[in-house]
């Protein structure tokens, strides 16, 4: 599999707004969607990518200096993703919502089935590694600075993940 990741750039932080203003106008809708496929209600992705964009800019003031801006503001978004989880879990339970029950099934595909299983069944690191690259855009060097781990660890893990899906998933459809 081959990347087409850019060549890793410093983030030039010396002009915050600008800087800032741009990182928000390219990365917005990556950050809603990230926030959407994991959270109900436009009102708590709202919330949440601008709070993204707030601890971005608190670390910019404090003197970090991401390497990768995009993965760094990746990597702000997934704590505060599990954030929430984590408060949310603790927090409730959630009633059943009778009309649910009035939807029409979907029409059943047994190789989505299988393939959300098989995705299920791998490794967490493997599931976010995915996710981000597949669903998110993220370059390579992206996800090493979201998640804080070694580039060289990502392409691995990534390589294993993809190589898994696919045996599995031939083995499925094979038997």
């Amino acid at each position: 599999m081959q990347s087409a990741d850019p060549p890793e750039r410093h983030v030039d932080t010396t002009d915050h707004p600008p800087f800032l203003e741009r990182l928000f106008t390219e990365s917005v809708a990556d950050l809603a969607r990230y926030f959407a496929r994991r959270h109900d209600g436009a009102e708590t992705v709202r919330d949440l990518v601008q709070e993204t964009f707030l601890e971005m800019a608190r670390g910019l003031q404090d003197g970090r200096t991401p390497r990768c801006a995009r993965g760094y503001l990746f990597g702000i978004a997934r704590h505060l993703s599990q954030a929430v989880w984590s408060r949310h879990a603790r927090e409730r339970t959630v009633p059943i919502d009778a009309s649910l029950t009035e939807l029409p099934a979907p029409i059943a595909d047994p190789r989505m089935e299988a393939a959300r299983e098989t995705i299920a069944a791998l490794p967490p690191m493997q599931r976010e590694i995915l996710d981000l690259r597949f669903a998110q855009a993220l370059s390579y060097a992206e996800i090493a600075e979201a998640l804080g781990i070694p580039l060289g660890t990502v392409r691995s893990r990534l390589h294993h993940a993809v190589a898994t899906l696919c045996e599995r998933l031939h083995d499925k459809t094979v038997s």
